[in-house]
């Protein structure tokens, strides 16, 4: 059995080496030069507690001087990541405070040896309103297209539908929907679901829940079906003549995605002239008017080979001479 004396003197020259090291290491570090820094613009954020009350705008001014010392390593390191100073508030006690402001209240994260020199201004004002909390319907913003070759083959969809808002009541009481950040059709590739932020411009001192929201894009190849023989149906008021049209049967092209373009019954597919375009019309009299097509889904394109048609009032039969064929 090895004795911890034995211990101590087996490998002596490593052991002795490393005490050495650390004891080297540990020198360097307390002798590690001190430093000062200012960093011109550090954002202050202000944290409310109070559930009755929330900031009616950014405080004033939103942004300090502040002054680090510490050692040089741990101000860089900071700098690096950025640092902000946030002022809680459990209690508001009056709308308009002047705050005197705290070296604790700076977030210096997990850097040690840092102290904090000087904050300049050393008083900020922040302004009080009273909270109010509302569920609101969010609204996609799209924007471009879909490629070429591409077609939506249902409607956008957006999840969630309401989202919920906390802020001063001035600008949050008559909010009646927010709207997306713009959303462009012509990166879609494919279909998938996007997720895109809630545009909260104008909602300063205001909170979103939750703060994006998913568009659902389902797109399909572009197909094109060209549908001949379809009749043109001309509509007389009652008790008016008969009216007719020329040409009596056009084409109709229609453009979209694959399901919803093949899957279309050409026998609900309607195209028409309204009575209001025949009004008046006296018998023999013709009229150059546009067609309407009916029964074409959302999302498909109905073209007609010819977009005006010619129609004629008919001639009273009763009005002509006996001896008339």
């Amino acid at each position: 059995m090895t004795t911890p004396t034995q211990a101590l003197s087996q490998n002596w020259r490593l052991k002795l080496a490393a005490l050495g090291l650390s004891v080297f290491l540990w020198a360097l570090v307390q002798t590690e030069p001190s430093n000062q820094e200012t960093f011109a613009s550090v954002p202050v954020m202000v944290q409310v507690s109070d559930t009755g009350w929330t900031t009616s705008g950014a405080p004033s001014p939103s942004t300090v001087e502040l002054r680090l010392g510490g050692p040089a390593r741990e101000i860089i390191r900071l700098a690096r990541e950025g640092m902000s100073i946030r002022i809680p508030i459990d209690v508001v006690g009056s709308q308009d405070t002047l705050i005197v402001l705290r070296r604790e209240w700076v977030e210096l994260g997990q850097r040690s040896g840092l102290s904090v020199e000087s904050m300049s201004p050393s008083t900020i004002r922040v302004s009080f309103e009273e909270a109010q909390t509302r569920l609101v319907p969010v609204a996609s913003r799209l924007v471009g297209r879909v490629r070429d070759y591409l077609a939506l083959a249902a409607p956008v969809e957006v999840s969630p539908q309401i989202v919920r808002v906390r802020g001063p009541r001035s600008r949050v009481e008559g909010l009646d929907s927010l709207r997306l950040e713009a959303f462009d059709l012509s990166d879609v590739a494919r279909s998938g679901a996007f997720t895109v932020s809630v545009d909260t411009t104008g909602l300063l001192g205001a909170s979103v829940v939750p703060t994006t929201a998913t568009i659902g894009v389902r797109v399909e190849d572009m197909i094109e079906r060209v549908l001949d023989g379809i009749t043109v149906q001309a509509i007389a008021d009652p008790g008016e003549d008969q009216v007719v049209a020329d040409p009596s049967v056009i084409q109709v092209r229609l453009v979209g995605a694959r399901t919803l373009v093949t899957s279309l019954d050409p026998e609900r597919l309607r195209v028409w002239v309204p009575p209001e375009y025949v009004q008046g019309m006296a018998p023999g009299e013709e009229r150059v008017v546009n067609v309407r097509i009916e029964g074409v889904p959302a999302l498909v394109t109905a073209i007609p080979g010819t977009d005006r048609v010619t129609v004629r009032r008919a001639i009273d039969q009763a009005g002509l001479p006996s001896d008339a064929p």
